[in-house]
């Protein structure tokens, strides 16, 4: 099994591209990234104030957060468990990211 990052529940920032964030999922999980330009909006999808970070932490699930310096890009990368993915990012996209966040589902390889 592939381990995406070394550390994924430690939650702290890295600085990699969303080309390495594909690269490192591993293809028995699931995930859901949220994209944030930065050029586009000035309001970040780091900010802990927006309630899904809540929502996250209540669910036990394991996240990291991905900066493109390059791209001004900001991105959320949650692993959650296969099978209710859908249901999954419809709860987690209720819970307040800024308008104009692009998400992205993949689907564990089954």
């Amino acid at each position: 099994m592939k381990k995406m990052f070394k550390d994924f529940s430690d939650h702290k920032m890295i600085q990699k591209s969303f080309g390495w964030i594909k690269k490192n999922l591993d293809p028995e999980r699931s995930y859901i990234i949220f994209e944030n330009d930065l050029n586009k909006q000035a309001d970040s999808i780091f900010s802990e104030t927006i309630i899904a970070y809540q929502y996250l932490k209540k669910g036990g699930y394991t996240w990291k957060k991905v900066c493109d310096a390059t791209d001004s890009k900001e991105y959320l990368v949650i692993q959650i468990d296969p099978g209710n993915e859908d249901e999954t990012l419809g709860k987690v996209i209720g819970y307040g990211f800024p308008k104009g966040t692009v998400y992205y589902l993949y689907k564990a390889e089954t």
